[in-house]
């Protein structure tokens, strides 16, 4: 690993093209975006009036059947694609940065300006918040969880505001229900885990120093 070896290109390259499609699961049953790239999907679905969650697929079966149609038809057209024209795909890489990174940021500038019909509110929130994401990356702040809790924070506090009115009181989040103490769990699985991989890489980028 990490010297070119054709096992080790394709494990990793096989992952992450099985990412989106895994992703997708928790986002359509559950309403929980599995990546950054869904949690952008979550924003497409809201603007278009369709609620995710676990009544996603029976109230839009229609939808749910053309979803599943193209990722069968991109995984085709992507095996297709990079098995004859990968070669010269890869040559992008060629291309020095100060020509490839201003085309790139005029496309985004453009696309921004043109999605609302020419406002430039749009080009300005895309210069402040790509700012922000490259301080957060020089900082080592990961750009991943802040996309995903910018666009799911606002729903996040609608059910919860929704669930004490319910119930009418704050202990409802800490009684002993099996459902409670399941999500307990994983939030809480989640934050070791996360600082385990945190520590793991940091000793790695040591090592490799």
């Amino acid at each position: 690993m990490g010297t070119g070896e054709p096992e080790g290109l394709v494990a990793s390259e096989s992952a992450n093209n099985g990412l989106t499609g895994g992703a997708l699961i928790p986002l359509l049953s559950l309403g929980i975006p599995g990546d950054s790239t869904t949690a952008v999907l979550i924003g497409a679905f809201t603007l278009q009036g369709l609620q995710v969650g676990p009544l996603f697929i029976g109230e839009n079966i229609e939808t749910w059947y053309s979803m599943i149609t193209a990722l069968m038809f991109a995984n085709v057209v992507m095996f297709v694609v990079m098995f004859y024209a990968i070669r010269y795909i890869a040559k992008v890489v060629l291309i020095p940065k100060f020509i490839l990174y201003p085309i790139i940021v005029m496309m985004c500038t453009v696309g921004a300006y043109a999605i609302n019909y020419g406002i430039m509110f749009d080009v300005w929130t895309l210069f402040i918040f790509g700012v922000a994401g490259w301080i957060f990356t020089k900082i080592g702040i990961e750009v991943a969880p802040l996309v995903i809790g910018f666009i799911l924070g606002g729903s996040a506090e609608v059910y919860f505001v929704k669930s004490l009115e319910s119930y009418g009181e704050y202990t409802v989040l800490f009684t002993k229900s099996p459902i409670a103490m399941v999500l307990w769990g994983l939030i809480v699985l989640s934050i070791v885990v996360s600082f385990m991989i945190h520590k793991k890489s940091k000793q790695h980028s040591g090592e490799s120093k």
